[in-house]
């Protein structure tokens, strides 16, 4: 099939040019980026346009903005699409001392972690705990969801996300998060020594 016949691949374009036109159009003109955001099929990238005319909105649109990007990261085709976009709308509630819509949002999102059952896919919780860090509130909410999330699984970009979620300093503040870590990192080199002895034998 090609890209032009490919209604998918039709969606994708619109939604990268139109991001691109929200980007350039929000400082000067708040009002017409919305309406292009809104326009935007593909939900990914509507999500991520939403969220850009939130963090330039104020007032009631403010929340009823985020709300409808999140809203738009629901409607991506798997959990793991979800959790990644939904840190945008996410990330704005947090800057824009959104407490309630950023807990409720967050919630939302263990529960897209939760019916997901890739044991690499459910390490998307690591862009959710990158986001949410300085929010001491929000990291304790979330341990348990991410520790369920992150408790199998292993390759280059499992060791690297917890290599660098152990120097992190805002991690570092949260003993649970770096005990379970600390453990995954143990768990892994481990089956990495049993699996070298078994193809040397």
């Amino acid at each position: 099939m090609s890209f032009e016949s490919d209604p998918y691949s039709t969606e994708t374009r619109q939604g990268v040019n139109l991001r691109r036109k929200v980007d350039q159009l929000v400082i000067a003109d708040v009002d017409h980026a919305y309406e292009v955001a809104k326009s935007i099929v593909h939900p990914w990238y509507r999500c991520q346009s939403l969220a850009k005319v939130a963090e330039h909105t104020n007032g009631t649109l403010l929340a009823s903005t985020i709300k409808e990007s999140f809203a738009s990261a629901l409607n991506c085709h798997d959990e793991n699409r979800r959790v990644e976009v939904a840190r945008w709308p996410l990330s704005v509630a947090i800057r824009r001392g959104k407490e309630d819509l950023a807990e409720f949002m967050l919630m939302e999102c263990i529960e897209q972690l939760s019916r997901d059952r890739d044991p690499i896919s459910t390490w998307c919780a690591v862009s959710v705990l990158h986001t949410i860090k300085g929010d001491n509130k929000l990291v304790d909410i979330f341990c348990d969801a991410f520790i369920r999330a992150t408790s199998k699984g292993h390759g280059w970009r499992v060791e690297r996300s917890i290599k660098n979620l152990l120097s992190d300093p805002h991690a570092a503040q949260h003993p649970k998060y770096i005990e379970h870590l600390q453990r995954r990192q143990t768990e892994i080199e481990n089956w990495k020594n049993e699996h070298r002895v078994q193809k040397s034998s």
